[in-house]
This record gives C-alpha cells, structure tokens and sequence, in this order.
C-alpha cells in the first residue's frame, strides 16, 4: 500500500508541477501539450506497452477476463448514468455527455504509466501488473470507446453512420494497440533469451519518459471552472466513475476468482478518472462540451481521495 500512495503522491505533484508550468507561463500551453501528448501517444506509451507484455511471464486464460472485466464495467457505468440523466430529467445533449463521461477511465494516459512507476519501484510486486493494465487498457478500454461509446455519443448527439471500416482504421492508428499486438507476437522471442538488449534498453528510456509527459500535459490542461450550474450531473459522473465502477470491479473480480496482481489491476483501473478523449467526442457530436470537460478534470481532482482507499482495498 505505501508503494502505490508513493506513487500517487509523485503522478499528483507532476500533475502540479505542469499548473505551476502554465501558471508561469514557463512553455506555450497549447504547443506543448500538442507535443507532450503525442510524444506520448507515439513513442513513450507503446514502449510502455511493449515492455509491459514483456514482464508478463506466462500466459493463461485467466489473462483474458482482464479484458472482459473491463467491458462490464464501461457497459454497467454507462447504463446506470443513463438512468441517472433520465431520472434527472436532462437535455439530451447533457445526458450523452454524463454517459459517456462515466463508461471509460483514463486507462492509457493515467493507469499505465502509474503501473510502469509501480514496476519500476517494486518489480517483484508489481512487474506483471504493466502487462495485465496494458490488456486492460488497450483491449478492455479502447475498443469499447472506439464501438460502444461512439454509438452512445451518436446517439445522444448527430446520428452519424457506424462503420466497422472505421473502428480497424483507428484501432490500427492507435500506436499503443499495434506495441500491444507486437508484444504479444515477439513474446516468445522476448523470453526466449533472443531478444536483443539494445532494443529493450532503448524502450526503456521512452518509457521512462512517459509518466512525465504525461502528467505535465494534464497539469497544463486542467481549468478551474464555476461548475455549480452542473453541480448534480458533475456529482453523478464523479459518483459513478470513481465509486460505482470500482465498486463493480471488486464483485466482478471476486466472482472471476483473478489472482492478486490481476485483481489490484482491475479494481484500481477501473477506479480511474474519466477519459480526456471524452471532451473531443462530446465536441463530435455535439454534446455538451462544457458539462463533459468540467466533468473529466472534477474526476481526476477528487480521485486525489478515492483511488488511495480503492488501491487499500484492491490490495
């Protein structure tokens, strides 16, 4: 538990360090975080990734429910947050924004490289657990938001045509889900002592970065906004994201009998602050931008208090 509050404590002081950065206006925002993000997105989180798989020392069935924990609860967030807009009575456009806001954590930005920081301090502990988040995140997570969130955004905004074509096209965009399907094909050679050094030593140095970049690029995003006109639908998507997801975690984890680093895995993941990607697909479809940006930035400040108690639990 005190590695994982470590931890925590260091993601939260670079995530204050990039408000102190765009405070002092010490970097121009909005190029830097263009860069930071697809530093990220390009280079440092599929070496994450990569060497993520690389740590996971035997493959089992038991891998796949990771994944499909993952789907259950982005479904049963989303459906309870829809009953919640209804019951609320919102527009059409808030209510797509409170679902789709509450299904998908920010698993890639924020869970993994917290687990490669884990791995890093802790290996014996925590050395599989990059792989299994990995799984989580760019199976469990991104295809869910490229198809189910997608429709659900459609839906509730400008009907727009869903297409399989479409879904492969930004799955294979994405590089963090090409490194997870290379780490999976090399994965026999990454074990079988052929591997050559050189490579892996140079993922790790991008991996490294990623926590950084990361987290910086968050400080410099974050708004502080007036939310009182939003002050139920905020609440609801915090409640739902940070408390009821996990929530269902815990109970899915226990019924699917997961061993204790996958169990930390999903109930921590799924314990996560929404999507940044939220805001863009609200933008999309013509949702509500400024109820789903206030709402992704509250759930990244009162996680501050939730994912410590889930990370106890988890444990």
């Amino acid at each position: 538990m005190g590695d994982v509050v470590g931890i925590l404590i260091q993601i939260f002081l670079l995530v204050g360090l990039g408000l102190l950065v765009r405070w002092r206006n010490i970097l121009p925002r909005d190029q830097a975080v263009t860069i930071f993000n697809q530093a990220v997105v390009n280079l440092t989180l599929p070496a994450t990734v990569f060497l993520g798989l690389m740590n996971i020392q035997q493959f089992s069935w038991q891998l796949l429910k990771i994944p499909l924990i993952a789907v259950l609860v982005i479904c049963s967030s989303g459906a309870v947050a829809a009953f919640i807009a209804r019951r609320l009575r919102l527009r059409r456009a808030t209510a797509g924004a409170v679902v789709i806001t509450s299904m998908c954590g920010s698993t890639g930005f924020f869970g993994t490289p917290i687990f490669g920081a884990l791995a890093k301090s802790n290996p014996a502990a925590y050395g599989q657990t990059v792989g299994m988040a990995a799984l989580y995140s760019e199976i469990g997570t991104l295809i869910p938001l490229l198809t189910v969130v997608t429709i659900v955004a459609a839906a509730y905004g400008e009907k727009q045509v869903f297409t399989v074509k479409q879904t492969l096209v930004g799955l294979f965009r994405f590089l963090p889900f090409v490194a997870l399907l290379l780490g999976l094909l090399f994965w026999p050679e990454t074990h079988g002592g052929h591997f050559p050094q050189a490579f892996k030593g140079t993922l790790g140095f991008l991996s490294s970065a990623t926590v950084m970049l990361t987290m910086l690029a968050l400080g410099m995003t974050i708004t502080i906004r007036d939310f009182s006109q939003y002050l139920r639908s905020v609440l609801s998507v915090n409640a739902i994201k940070l408390i009821f997801a996990p929530l269902v975690a815990i109970v899915l984890a226990t019924l699917f009998g997961l061993d204790p680093q996958a169990r930390f895995v999903v109930i921590f993941e799924s314990a996560l602050p929404a999507i940044v990607i939220a805001i863009a697909y609200a933008n999309q479809y013509k949702l509500d931008v400024e109820l789903t940006s206030t709402a992704v930035f509250t759930t990244f400040v009162f996680s501050l208090l939730t994912l410590p108690m889930f990370a106890y639990l988890a444990i």
